[in-house]
């Protein structure tokens, strides 16, 4: 299902028009091998087409992306997000699943992808996010499923530099009576990473529709990210069954970051309180 959706949404960037010989090749490996093409870098698809590397530039810019950095970004989302359970949880001896086992393996792989995510990191987006968040009155944070553990970060610690930052956990209408109290004034930032509930584009929907300025963060061009002020693109790729969070975990600190230098004495002074806070609470580092 994932190879048939992908090669449709290859269709519909191509839009009917005269490819070249060699773009051709790169497109055939982008809708025939979907596995490899999402993990592919310039060289190996280059390779695996049999052209040569400027060509698969050229291909990626001839589908509506800068370069193929950009391209297999969107492209690898989008394969991530339609990938069935038992697809995933396959044995790690079966075709299509080799590397994907052990411990060490894990770890190498997260360190890869946050080393490319690095080299690639739009650090103008991650600053335009944080004096987003500064600006706002309230910010309510929307995610699901495995993607709640960054939001739960990026709304602790928001709360901890000084923001009015909520992350609603409970069910959809709890989620909707959060987003409905926010104005021009406020913020939501939304995580659509890998597998996302229909609630939270449809939340990001209703907040724009009102006004509300929209942080999202994603993996592909989502339709939240669509409609979004500011778009922090995260890979969600991984060597193991279930996507990688230390990039949206890593996203969000950087975000953080940048939020904290935009006043450092007002991060100062609101770490200092909770630090001298922390004891009286009975919250200890023991």
């Amino acid at each position: 299902m994932t190879g048939e959706h992908l090669a449709g949404w290859i269709d519909a960037l191509v839009a009917g028009r005269s490819v070249p010989p060699a773009t051709a090749r790169v497109i055939a490996v982008l809708r025939s091998a979907p596995q490899e093409a999402a993990f592919a870098t310039v060289r190996t698809m280059a390779e695996a087409a049999d052209v040569n590397i400027a060509t698969v530039t050229r291909t990626a810019q001839f589908l509506g992306s800068s370069g193929w950095p950009e391209f297999v970004l969107e492209y690898r989302g989008r394969y991530l997000a339609g990938l069935r359970a038992d697809t995933m949880l396959a044995p790690a001896g079966e075709p299509g699943n080799a590397g994907r086992s052990g411990p060490r393996a894990a770890v190498r792989g997260d360190i890869r992808t946050l080393q490319g995510m690095a080299e690639g990191l739009d650090e103008e987006a991650y600053v335009r996010a944080a004096e987003r968040i500064r600006a706002a009155r309230r910010i309510v944070v929307l995610a699901t499923g495995t993607y709640m553990g960054p939001a739960e970060v990026l709304a602790h610690n928001g709360q901890l530099l000084g923001y009015d930052v909520d992350f609603p956990r409970g069910p959809s209408s709890t989620q909707m009576n959060a987003v409905r109290r926010l104005g021009a004034e406020d913020a939501v930032i939304a995580f659509t990473v890998w597998k996302t509930a229909e609630i939270v584009f449809r939340l990001a929907r209703f907040a724009a529709e009102r006004g509300v300025p929209l942080i999202v963060v994603a993996d592909r061009s989502t339709p939240a990210a669509r409609l979004a002020e500011v778009v922090v693109t995260v890979p969600s790729e991984s060597s193991r069954y279930l996507p990688s969070t230390l990039p949206a975990v890593a996203a969000v600190q950087a975000v953080l970051n940048a939020l904290a230098d935009l006043d450092r004495g007002h991060a100062e002074a609101q770490l200092r309180e909770a630090d001298g806070l922390w004891p009286e609470m009975g919250i200890t580092a023991e």
